[in-house]
């Protein structure tokens, strides 16, 4: 039972791993892309607005860009369906990444006054909890590590590739 188990698992694993690694990567590489958006004038005073917002409001202005994407992903998946494999992979990857760049800006913005709400505040602790056990369990793994640092190896090797193009 318990070798079945295993095998079982391992395919749960791997497409856990690989989920992990694609969304820290498109989490890191658009919070600098924020980041360096919040420079300028009128971003930055937007920015300090949302910081500075209610709870609630705070609230409201997280889940927005959720609100507003979710259809575009919809319609990207329903494209895939009907057939159109590229315009519809495509629309889903860019409101994929136009997600999680406002979502990741939008949170760093507006955490602490999200933290203010209690059910919100509990909700962070244990999904923070939980990423963190899967974080520990596949960090564990040398094959993971051996992914991870293959990654980080192509992602440089292109960094240097663009940056000789540009």
């Amino acid at each position: 039972m318990q070798k079945l188990k295993r095998l079982l698992l391992a395919p749960f694993t791997w497409l856990a791993a690989i989920v992990f690694l694609i969304e820290e990567a498109i989490w890191d590489w658009t919070a600098k892309l924020m980041a360096r958006l919040g420079a300028l004038r009128l971003i930055h005073a937007i920015e300090q607005h949302i910081a500075a917002l209610h709870p609630r409001w705070a609230l409201f202005t997280f889940l927005l860009p959720s609100l507003i994407l979710v259809p575009a992903k919809l319609i990207g998946l329903h494209a895939m369906a009907a057939g159109h494999w590229l315009i519809g992979g495509t629309v889903f990857i860019l409101a994929k990444i136009a997600g999680m760049a406002l979502f990741s800006r939008i949170f760093n913005l507006t955490r602490p006054a999200l933290m203010q709400i209690g059910w919100f505040a509990r909700l962070y602790t244990w999904v923070m909890r939980y990423r963190n056990r899967i974080h520990a369990y596949l960090d564990n793994w040398p094959s993971y590590q051996r992914i991870k640092q293959h990654i980080r190896t192509l992602i440089a090797a292109i960094k240097v590739r663009f940056k000789r193009a540009v």
